[in-house]
């Protein structure tokens, strides 16, 4: 119950009181309403006269209480009174109000839809004339009340809870209590419906006395006789007796009497008797027979007998032993198949995987898979399934299971029992999975010692395969055989491999299977934790979440995982309504009370008790290091290893791993109608695509393929997961290609710049150094600067402070002088003199490099643009009436006219100019106009 939330129910017009008039039946019988069948069969009971009691069923149902406790009065009992019927009438009252209330859901699915629409609120019903069904007010007035007593949701829900703390002023609200108990019913009811699976009734191999078939009842539940069901097997080596002699299987038995009727001598009938494994027998025998003289057509004769023989061995060995009687009913109504390789009718030849996979198609159902195992002459099985006829050993089993159920009920559990109660008291709802991959699985690779002077073991499976060797008393030739493999997986498999050949007797293996097996796992784990301080951060980390070990189900690991792949456990759980307390609980049932392949999870309860332990003594997590490794790869999420199975080879990088599906508890909940389930347990994991990382084998892979001409039947030859890596590995040599060429490319970019640049620097200079000199340059003309006059050599250089490419600033200075020739011209009046003006304009128009203003960059790019007057940085100090932008025209080409011969160089008579009158003085407080720069004249006045 949810003691935080609070519905209020009102008097009889509310859905959900026993008042509501809504008409029920009963025994050919017609009530109003359910309180109207409360009272009606307390009545009843009582004998009171149906004429009496008729009256009640006119009666409104506000007053049906008060008009019954009338009628009772009028027709007291002899001998009675109301004080002692008392004890009788609130028992009565209890019993017939929830049936009541039963019948009422059954017939009105809309009081049974709103009722579980509460989920788990209290309910409080607000009935003022009625104290004992409800509180003794309205929902106003006890809003009013809880205000006045200052109570919330829980104090309400502590009073109902606790009688004797109750306030005289709130009533004892019995309706609220059925009603409630009503919904924990039906959410229950519903529960089972789901979980549950109905048994089916099948045809058998035998016949009763009347010559018709034997009809047992299976579910879906496929077990194979491995692991601790071995012993039920017909190859199983579990001596017994019978008729004062002892063999050593039900094999061993069937082949001693076939020799026997074949009158073979004791030679023969010991090489049987000495032959220790069951499964050798048929290969001895038919040594035995192939050197034999009789006749083949006598042997088949015997032959036939063979049956016979098995089956009634195989009915003593199961009846006088209570051991395995139990075994046998601990399967419940499970489908048995034993899958050993021996006689093909007596054996299956599908493997336990196989018939999950089959039970997945909604057309497979029991009846159809037992249909198809004694099915002789084949005509309704599938061509596919045809190997699938025999199992002779699993189907007699099952009727010796039909035939043994029928005296008891109980079942034994498969595991040692474990106490769950700490664990359940403090468990949240939060469900943390893990795989076979994650690192609180033993066949996680790290290494771990028994003591700390003691060999290293390379996983916890190692440790469990060395205790097991010392228990089951394994060889040393078996023992290494199993501890020389340095994977996890393959020393697990190859442990359990080995007791399933070899056998270790009934007794050691029955306590190996229920107890040690658990018990060597979990001292591994603690190992690994206690050496490994990360790890247990890792699992302290979890909290007190229910930890789950997800693997698909098997017969042979049946209890310690829960059966299914994690994305099924969590949808199965939401749909079925499932708390974690509740799959604890369930978890710890035995296998013949569980619902069909749903496991036992003890790997994760044990990893549960460890964190307790762990917590216990005083460990925090945040004094531990942390594991440097994502959640995905802890808990080892979406692993392929969800597909794992100790009693068959595992190879991770197949693909079936990935898409692998099983039957499972929600595929069973998907076949009966529920297309959303069956959309979510037939999604498969997308598998990833391989790629080899051996580096040394990729490059001989590429050297060859670069080497041969012919590449079609290499290619063939090359493992898809070697291509992959041969294409990544050419793809990046390709990209190291092009980026070297990048790179030169820029490289061969940058020193033609620089050359460019170098040769314009000087070629420039050396222009210029023929203007000083007066003479042409040894390298001919230049395109890249003006030439220069010879007067050019008597300008005086300035302290500027720009500073110019070559022979750009004796330009500027150039026109600067002739800018003050035409200013004292026109301040004397004459016109500016020809002679000045034209060499200036030639030199401008050779000279390559434009004289126009230069480009705005920087911060000028942001300046809005001035007027069409406005000055360049290249006529600053000049006004702006007298400048002059050289005309746009293309400078005259070297190649369109011969030059002309040079001649020596003759020095002109300087020109006589008149002395220019003296500029007059600023005044120093007089502001510069813009662009406006001082001359050296001005300076030095």
């Amino acid at each position: 119950m949810d003691e935080e939330k609070i519905v209020l129910i009102g008097n009889e017009s509310d859905l959900l009181h026993a008042g509501y008039n809504f008409a029920i039946k009963h025994d050919g019988k017609r009530y109003p309403s359910a309180i109207h069948f409360t009272h009606h069969q307390i009545l009843d009971q009582l004998k009171i006269p149906d004429s009496a009691i008729e009256e009640l069923l006119c009666t409104n149902s506000c007053d049906v209480q008060q008009r019954a406790m009338v009628i009772l009065q009028e027709n007291m009992p002899e001998g009675h009174d109301l004080n002692s019927l008392g004890p009788y009438l609130t028992t009565s009252l209890h019993s017939y109000s929830l049936q009541g209330l039963r019948l009422r859901a059954e017939h009105d699915k809309e009081f049974e839809k709103t009722l579980m629409r509460t989920n788990e609120a209290l309910l409080i019903v607000c009935d003022e004339k009625n104290p004992i069904l409800g509180i003794g007010m309205d929902d106003k007035t006890f809003m009013e009340w809880m205000a006045k007593e200052k109570a919330d949701s829980r104090q309400i829900a502590y009073w109902m809870k606790h009688e004797h703390m109750r306030p005289s002023d709130l009533g004892q609200n019995m309706l609220g209590r059925y009603l409630m108990w009503l919904r924990y019913e039906t959410l229950e009811k519903r529960k089972q419906s789901l979980l549950a699976r109905p048994t089916v009734q099948v045809e058998g191999l035998s016949t009763d006395k009347e010559d018709k078939a034997f009809v047992m009842n299976v579910n879906d539940l496929v077990i194979s006789l491995e692991g601790i069901f071995h012993p039920l097997s017909n190859y199983y080596a579990s001596p017994f007796e019978m008729k004062g002699e002892r063999y050593r299987s039900v094999e061993h038995y069937a082949y001693e009497k076939f020799f026997n009727s074949l009158k073979l001598d004791d030679k023969a009938i010991e090489k049987i008797q000495t032959t220790p494994v069951p499964l050798n027998v048929p290969i001895v025998a038919q040594k035995v027979l192939r050197n034999s003289d009789i006749n083949q057509d006598t042997i088949a004769e015997k032959a036939t007998k063979m049956d016979r023989w098995r089956q009634s061995a195989m009915k003593h060995k199961i009846y006088h032993n209570e051991y395995l009687q139990q075994l046998l009913l601990s399967t419940g109504s499970a489908i048995l198949v034993d899958c050993s390789v021996g006689d093909p009718l007596w054996t299956c030849a599908a493997s336990e995987s196989e018939l999950q996979h089959l039970l997945t198609k909604t057309y497979v159902t029991p009846q159809k898979l037992v249909g198809w195992m004694v099915d002789e002459e084949q005509k309704d099985t599938p061509k596919s399934l045809m190997h699938l006829y025999g199992n002779k050993s699993g189907l007699l089993l099952m009727e010796l299971r039909e035939r043994l159920a029928v005296h008891t009920s109980s079942r034994i559990p498969l595991l040692s029992a474990i106490n769950t109660a700490p664990l359940k008291s403090i468990v949240t709802s939060n469900v943390i999975c893990f795989t076979p991959e994650s690192v609180f699985h033993p066949l996680y690779p790290a290494e771990i010692r028994c003591s700390q002077d003691g060999p290293p073991m390379k996983s916890p499976a190692h440790y469990v395969a060395t205790q097991a060797v010392k228990l089951l008393c394994i060889n040393k030739e078996d023992s290494d055989y199993i501890l020389e493999e340095t994977s996890s997986i393959q020393c697990w498999q190859r442990l359990h491999e080995t007791i399933e050949l070899r056998g270790r007797g009934l007794e050691l293996e029955q306590t190996w299977w229920m107890d040690k097996r658990m018990q060597f796992i979990k001292e591994s784990l603690q190992l690994l934790l206690d050496q490994h301080p990360a790890l247990l951060r890792a699992l302290l980390d979890t909290g007190d979440s229910l930890l789950v070990y997800c693997s698909r189900f098997s017969s042979m690991d049946a209890e310690l995982s829960i059966g299914m792949r994690e994305m099924d456990l969590r949808w199965w759980m939401q749909e079925v309504g499932m708390t974690t307390k509740t799959l604890i609980d369930m978890c710890s049932h035995p296998m013949a009370f569980r619902p069909p392949y749903l496991g036992g999870n003890r790997l994760g309860l044990i990893l549960m008790e460890l964190r307790r332990e762990f917590v216990l003594q005083g460990v925090f997590p945040q004094q531990l290091p942390e594991l440097q490794l994502t959640a995905d790869s802890i808990l080892g999420t979406n692993s392929p290893m969800e597909n794992f199975m100790t009693s068959e080879h595992f190879d991770m990088l197949q693909e079936w791993n990935y898409r692998a599906l099983w039957i499972n508890p929600l595929f069973l909940l998907a076949k009966d109608n529920y297309p959303e389930a069956m959309s979510q347990c037939t999604r498969i994991k997308t598998a990833p695509r391989m790629v080899t990382i051996d580096d040394e084998k990729v490059s001989d892979l590429v050297d060859n393929l670069v080497k041969e001409e012919t590449h079609t039947e290499t290619l063939k030859a090359i493992a898809a997961e070697d291509l992959r890596a041969v294409f990544m590995k050419l793809c990046a040599r390709l990209r190291g290609k092009i980026e070297n060429m990048d790179r030169q490319s820029m490289d061969i970019a940058m020193v033609a710049m620089e050359t460019h640049r170098l040769q314009s620097i000087r070629r420039s200079l050396a222009d210029t150094n023929d203007r000083e000199d007066g003479g042409p340059s040894s390298s001919g003309p230049s395109i890249s600067a003006p030439p220069m006059t010879t007067s050019a050599s008597r300008i005086p250089h300035t302290s500027s402070g720009f500073r110019m490419a070559a022979g750009r600033e004796r330009d500027r200075e150039r026109d600067r002088e002739d800018e003050r020739d035409r200013e004292r011209d026109r301040d004397r009046g004459g016109a500016p003199s020809s002679s000045s003006a034209q060499p200036a304009k030639k030199e401008r128009m050779e000279y390559k490099i434009p004289t126009t203003s230069r480009r705005k960059f920087g911060r000028d790019r942001e300046k809005p643009s001035t007027s069409s007057g406005a000055v360049s940085s290249s006529d600053r100090g000049r006004p702006d009436s007298s400048i002059k932008k050289r005309p746009h025209t293309s400078p005259p080409s070297r190649k369109s006219a011969p030059s002309p011969k040079r001649t020596a160089p003759t020095t002109p008579a300087a020109p006589v100019t008149p002395a220019a009158a003296p500029k007059p003085k600023r005044n120093p407080d007089e502001e510069l106009s813009d662009g406006e720069i001082l001359s050296t004249d001005e300076e030095d006045n």
